[in-house]
Formats: structure tokens, sequence, C-alpha cells
């Protein structure tokens, strides 16, 4: 079951998102074929974009 959340017109602060913590992230890239090709050309933009 999911966790309820109040929210009145009085009290939105439950919908403001948490900051973002910096750490360890993953990029999962899937593709075989065609799609491995595809997926070399985004990761060479990322990187052009140093993202």
């Amino acid at each position: 079951m999911g966790q309820r959340i109040p929210v009145t017109l009085g009290n939105i602060a439950p919908l403001s998102l948490t900051p973002f913590r910096p750490g360890r992230m993953a990029l999962v890239c899937e593709g075989g074929g065609q799609r491995g090709i595809f997926t070399a050309g985004v990761l060479d933009e990322f990187m052009r974009a140093q993202f």
C-alpha cells in the first residue's frame, strides 16, 4: 500500500520535492544491433554536453 499524505490549500508543503543529494549514480543503456548504434550516439551526445 502507498502512504497517505494529506494536502490542503493552507498546507502544500508535503508536495515540495526533497533536495537532491549528489552521490553515486548509474545510467543503464540497453540495446543490440541497430539499437546499440543508437545508444552509442546518445552516449556520445551526453559526453559532448558534459552530462
